[in-house]
């Protein structure tokens, strides 16, 4: 039992409960808004009238913005404090709820709220970690880290259940955006009257102008990628040309000025610096190839399971629950080993086996499978998922001096949500090139599949044309089925090439002195 009174630093005992309650309420509701749209995906595009490429872009650019906003929220807090930042962010957050509620007959505008949406939740995660911090006695903050990172694995688990829950049983998905407006501005709501009265530190002098330009430059550029392949999704990537190298002519443009802005500048935004340490490089192309591949399987699932399967928005939510119960105990028991020095490197290598055999159990199942069967893999799945971003996260941070980290894995967390974003699309267009092979391997002409499928509808009696359209749906029917087992075989193929390739990283890393700060990494690292 936690005695709150022992823990705060100046609030009393029911104001400080009141304040971990409401930070903990918006770091579980900002964080859970990316997990918990994905089962809606359906429902809202037959909701705004668009095809469902269309709708999956809001998804891609939440977590592109997402990714953006860590690399400028410490630098707002420097500026302005965490209060003020994280008072901002919430606000945001809870305006673009209701400007996506508002603009779902006006497409463009409701994907950019959706996206100013992701870019509030990321703006969100540092300050009110920080804001708990500086509440708590130095000697009890190892308690506000690990009450805080309770919710780092919503949105994988409980938020696609939550999602499918209001789309279908409730049905309405808009109803998830109205409770989270109305739920952020009751937190910003207590933050505020609890520090009305205080004034915690921030640097005036901070040169926030600069910082914010060259965030600009990076945000437009991060866009721009991510619409490039956006276009892409609706395209095949084989049309639409003008709009493709506008995308990509932005993108160039814009990191180009970014890198020699950056670059020149005293005070950079992105500081290239910590890429000389051992292990960084390679430990974010190895988090950021690891989250892909991750969070492709976690969308797809989620899309297929009903358009595919037939299941409805709250039986492929439902399937992701059994994630929960082992991801955070096992990522609690990880952090313990990592702390008392065992080679974080066994543990990505086991996360990433162990990612295999679940994605190869899934890609074993005679499809379409009975819902009970399918809740087995989901479990050896959460056990993976908490270990992954931890032991990838110390490998890469594992010889950062202290005072670099928070900087480090700001960085780490921009580049694996830009690619999450991306992982979105380019599983989306993987899918399509991929259903559109196996729908032309069954139709060829002298096809085996099309020889017996048509002579049992012959000899059942129906006409010409009721047989070349109930082999058109069977077609459809099959080819989704065997693409869906064969994304599996692929992912389980994926993590065991990473597995193997995590024992390239060196083994060598800092002893730091302060578990607390490894520890706020380590939360910082699993967001979300």
């Amino acid at each position: 039992m936690i005695k709150w009174e022992r823990c705060s630093n100046e609030l009393p005992a029911t104001q400080f409960l009141i304040l971990n309650i409401a930070i903990g309420f918006g770091h579980f509701i900002t964080i859970l808004n990316a997990g918990a749209y994905l089962p809606m995906l359906p429902y809202v595009a037959g909701s705004i009238g668009e095809g469902l490429p269309y709708v999956v872009w809001g998804q891609s650019n939440y977590f592109a913005a997402m990714g953006a906003a860590f690399l400028i929220a410490r630098p707002l807090m420097c500026r302005f404090g965490a209060v003020n930042t994280a008072l901002t962010a919430y606000l945001l957050f809870a305006l673009s709820c209701w400007l996506v509620l508002f603009t779902t007959s006006m497409y463009p505008l409701m994907t950019a709220a959706r996206t100013l949406q992701g870019f509030s939740a990321g703006l969100s995660l540092s300050p009110s970690l920080s804001i708990l911090l500086m509440h708590y006695k130095k000697p009890k903050q190892h308690i506000a880290v690990a009450l805080w990172g309770i919710a780092a694995f919503t949105p994988f688990s409980i938020g696609p259940a939550l999602g499918g829950f209001f789309a279908y049983v409730l049905g309405d998905w808009r109803l998830l955006f109205t409770i989270s407006a109305c739920l952020v501005t009751l937190v910003a709501a207590v933050i505020w009257l609890l520090h009305r009265k205080s004034v915690y530190g921030f640097d005036s002098g901070y040169p926030i102008q600069s910082h914010l330009f060259l965030f600009s430059l990076f945000a437009i550029a991060c866009i721009a990628l991510q619409e490039f392949f956006n276009i892409g999704l609706i395209s095949a990537l084989t049309s639409r040309e003008d709009e493709l190298w506008l995308a990509a002519a932005i993108f160039c443009l814009f990191s180009a000025l970014f890198w020699f802005k950056n670059k020149s500048t005293e005070r950079p935004l992105l500081n290239f610096k910590v890429f000389k340490y051992p292990n960084y490089a390679f430990g974010l192309v190895m988090l950021c190839l690891a989250f892909m591949a991750l969070q492709s399987s976690i969308v797809q699932y989620l899309i297929r399971l009903q358009l595919v399967e037939g299941y409805t928005a709250w039986h492929a939510g439902l399937l992701f629950l059994p994630i929960f119960v082992f991801s955070k105990p096992v990522n609690v028991f990880a952090q313990f080993l990592i702390h008392h020095g065992y080679d974080p490197r066994v543990l990505a290598c086991v996360s990433c086996l162990g990612f295999a055999l679940s994605f190869w159990w899934m890609s074993t199942y005679a499809r379409p499978a009975p819902w009970e069967s399918l809740l087995l893999p989901q479990f050896l799945e959460g056990a993976a998922m908490g270990l992954l971003l931890i032991s990838m996260t110390t490998i890469a941070l594992g010889n950062v001096p202290a005072e670099e980290q928070l900087h480090a894995v700001d960085i780490l967390n921009t580049f694996r949500n830009l690619s999450a974003g991306l992982a979105i699309t380019l599983s989306d267009i993987g899918w399509d090139h991929y259903l559109a092979y196996v729908k032309n391997h069954m139709t060829f002409q002298g096809s085996i599949a099309k020889e017996i499928m048509g002579a049992h509808f012959y000899a059942s009696g129906f006409s010409e044309s009721a047989v070349q359209h109930l082999f058109r749906l069977k077609v459809n029917s099959v080819s989704g089925l065997l693409t869906l087992n064969s994304m599996f075989y692929t992912l389980a193929l994926i993590f065991i090439l990473l597995g193997v390739a995590v024992w390239w990283a060196s083994p060598k890393h800092i002893v730091h002195k302060s578990t607390v700060q490894d520890s706020v990494v380590e939360s910082l690292g699993e967001e979300p």
